[in-house]
């Protein structure tokens, strides 16, 4: 099994190139909202509430696992942490990182992140350790809510043509 995205508490930090360490404004707003969004999905995870975690989707959300495995419609994806939080994520703990929040047109955003897995094991029962990676969230606004469209999780990779200094 592969990695899902969520994490234990929301930590906010600048957006890479911040100023050298100047502290990002506190979100308010909508921004806020989508950050609220991020923890409570955090908080939904370290209970194992599967039912909890699909109704934060739309109907037709999508969710792409670092792997590439791609599940489509808010059933699918209910069902796939329905496995994966019985067994490798049974006993795991999320921790996400907000990094930024881009609002593309009226109720709907993107945000990037970063998020670590803690408690993971593998399908014999061996912890794997620490798992870490990025995310990105499409987010559509439905009534009051901020619903989940699509998730794509991403795990470092260092390419071999970038250079190095």
């Amino acid at each position: 099994m592969t990695l899902v995205f969520a994490l234990a508490w929301l930590l906010v930090v600048p957006p890479a190139g911040g100023g050298g360490g100047t502290p990002r404004p506190k979100p308010t707003g909508a921004e806020a909202e989508i950050f609220s969004l991020h923890e409570k999905f955090a908080e939904v995870w370290d209970r194992h509430d599967v039912g909890a975690l699909a109704a934060m989707w739309t109907e037709d959300g999508d969710y792409t696992e670092p792997d590439g495995r791609t599940v489509f419609g808010r059933a699918e994806v209910e069902r796939l942490y329905g496995v994966e939080h019985a067994t490798v994520f049974k006993e795991s703990k999320l921790n996400l990182v907000v990094e930024r929040v881009r609002f593309i047109a009226d109720g709907v955003a993107i945000s990037d992140g970063s998020y670590e897995l803690f408690g993971v094991r593998d399908p014999r029962g061996k912890p794997i350790g620490l798992r870490s990676g990025y995310f990105t969230t499409v987010l559509v606004r439905k009534g009051d809510q901020w619903k989940v469209a699509a998730v794509r999780l991403m795990l470092p990779q260092v390419l071999i043509w970038r250079e190095t200094r």
